[in-house]
């Protein structure tokens, strides 16, 4: 429907009565008993994980914590962050924390806090008791970028499935300078390294159990070092972890089982992005290779697993995205696109997760927020770039508030005054329902 040209007000109740199957023209209709009534603000149960409500706060990367100096080259959680993860904190909700590296050859980025550390331990302990006075769940999602790293940044050759490096940009250690420099070329990951990284995330993991997180995301989305195996534009493996769909899959699973072994499956998640292009993921088999992943992932009685949506992407406006997918993503790759229009869609995969709980991502608002729900077709949502902008989102959603646009340009830190984008918004301005979700290109 096309809803530009009804009231916003007319338009959701409109839509939530359709819903939830109630009369327009019921005489006690009204936005607040529709919203009532809406599934988003109902319990669900994840695993060992018993949420009040469906609406998710998205792992964010925000690169606000403080520089060691104990540690070179770490970063570690601090007060300015506890009262970032406060102020979005519910009760019977879920907090999901921002990407978090399981060592510092994980790392690539300045101000983002790992979990390897004894500093670091000690600040997300803190962050954690904090949100846990709120009444709120917090997952952490630990992170290896793989050969999105940089020695600039870690001092460590990266890594990745293969020695292919990221081409046609530059690497920046802060995002303002002035010059980049090139990727480099990783070393194609050995037995050995893979063996290594898996017990760094078994270590990380039960680190976090450790300090009181409840559960546990591993970021297997978005181009990051899990990510890289599952492509094979990336991965060009002709040994047990590369050559078709179900070998690409291999890292993945194994690191999920052995991450379900140490800390438990019902406290554990993966995030997973089966439309992604982020960081030149141009894979191919990809239906093929992504229902398989998530029926594999069903066995093992996971607590969700967080699937993003075709439509999002951290560059492309939704438009150019959808486009995108249903054209020749490169000259090697013409003869057919990837996918047809009604393919663009998660049921698929979702249906391939059965039971598994999950939750979407990318580009929820408050005009499309509702449908999915209400219909079943996944349990929760995570809601990002608007979660910067507005701590009460939930509430904001629950009694038809306007939301705050964004700031694209204070997302990612650091900055000489990290509180400004982070707890503290100036000069706010309220979106519209419906509103186009910027790009980084500022589409």
């Amino acid at each position: 429907m096309n809803n530009t040209s009804i009231p916003w007000r007319e338009y959701a109740i409109r839509e939530l009565s359709l819903l939830c199957g109630i009369a327009e023209t019921h005489p006690t209709l009204t936005m607040s008993n529709l919203r009532a009534k809406s599934k988003l603000f109902t319990p669900v149960i994840f695993g060992a994980l018993e949420l009040e409500h469906r609406v998710v706060l998205a792992p964010l990367t925000r690169c606000r914590a403080t520089k060691s100096e104990k540690y070179p080259r770490t970063w570690f959680p601090d007060d300015l962050n506890i009262e970032y993860y406060c102020q979005r904190a519910t009760n019977g909700g879920l907090l999901i924390s921002e990407a978090t590296p399981v060592s510092l050859q994980a790392s690539g980025m300045p101000g983002v806090p790992g979990i390897f550390t004894d500093e670091q331990k000690t600040g997300w302990k803190r962050v954690v008791d904090a949100v846990h006075s709120k009444g709120s769940f917090f997952v952490m999602q630990l992170w290896h970028q793989g050969r999105q790293a940089h020695s600039k940044a870690t001092g460590m050759r990266t890594l990745s499935a293969s020695a292919v490096p990221i081409t046609g940009s530059k690497y920046f250690l802060r995002r303002r300078d002035p010059d980049g420099v090139d990727w480099e070329v990783p070393r194609a990951m050995m037995q050995t390294d893979i063996e290594m990284v898996k017990q760094e995330y078994i270590e990380a993991a039960k680190a976090a159990i450790e300090v009181g997180f409840d559960g546990i995301e591993i970021h297997g989305a978005n181009g990051y070092l899990p990510d890289q195996f599952l492509h094979s534009n990336v991965n060009q493996r002709t040994d047990g972890y590369g050559g078709t769909p179900e070998k690409r899959c291999r890292l993945i699973l194994e690191l999920t089982t052995e991450l379900g072994n140490a800390i438990g499956f019902d406290r554990l998640a993966v995030r997973l992005s089966p439309f992604g292009f982020f960081n030149q993921t141009r894979g191919r088999d990809r239906l093929q290779q992504w229902v398989y992943l998530c029926r594999e992932l069903s066995r093992l009685h996971l607590a969700y697993v967080h699937l993003i949506e075709p439509r999002f992407d951290e560059v492309l406006s939704e438009q150019d995205k959808l486009h995108a997918l249903t054209s020749r993503t490169s000259p090697s790759h013409a003869e057919t696109p990837e996918f047809t229009g009604d393919q663009l869609t998660l049921r698929p995969f979702r249906e391939a997760l059965g039971q598994t709980p999950c939750i979407v991502a990318g580009g929820y608002n408050p005009s499309n927020c509702w449908e999915g729900i209400e219909r079943g077709d996944h349990d929760a949502i995570a809601i990002g770039r608007y979660f910067t902008s507005n701590s009460d989102v939930v509430e904001r959603l629950r009694l038809g508030q306007p939301l705050a646009r964004y700031d694209r340009s204070r997302f990612y830190g650091p900055f000489p005054d990290n509180e400004i984008g982070y707890t503290i918004h100036l000069n706010r301005q309220f979106a519209a329902p419906d509103e186009v979700p910027q790009t980084s290109h500022g589409a």
